[in-house]
């Protein structure tokens, strides 16, 4: 006897992978602003061209973190060129230093 297939038109699904949580810019500066410095994954661009934005306002400054873990401050239009790294971001120094938080660290984040 012969063997029959029968074509079918069925396709698999995949799970997605759970997407990047993706947060208004204003949020980005409160919780900046509250924590002092946040730390941004070298993968999460979202979050990058919010920051890059911001820091061409001057409300945040971005420090790129290199391989043996030190931070260096990136000027402005320096940041895009450098998104493969992670970052962290800081509360601008108003007055004193930078990534100093509001009410000391006193708010949730």
């Amino acid at each position: 006897m012969p063997e029959t297939r029968t074509a079918t038109n069925v396709v698999a699904f995949k799970p997605r992978q759970a997407a990047a949580v993706q947060h208004h810019p204003k949020s980005l500066v409160e919780r900046i602003y509250a924590a002092g410095s946040l730390p941004v994954r070298a993968d999460d661009v979202a979050t990058k061209a919010a920051a890059v934005m911001l820091q061409a306002l001057g409300f945040v400054v971005i420090e790129e973190i290199l391989a043996d873990g030190t931070p260096r401050r990136l000027q402005r239009g320096e940041a895009r060129k450098v998104m493969d790294r992670p970052w962290r971001l800081l509360k601008p120094a108003f007055a004193g230093e930078a990534g100093v938080p509001d009410g000391q660290g006193a708010l949730p984040v």
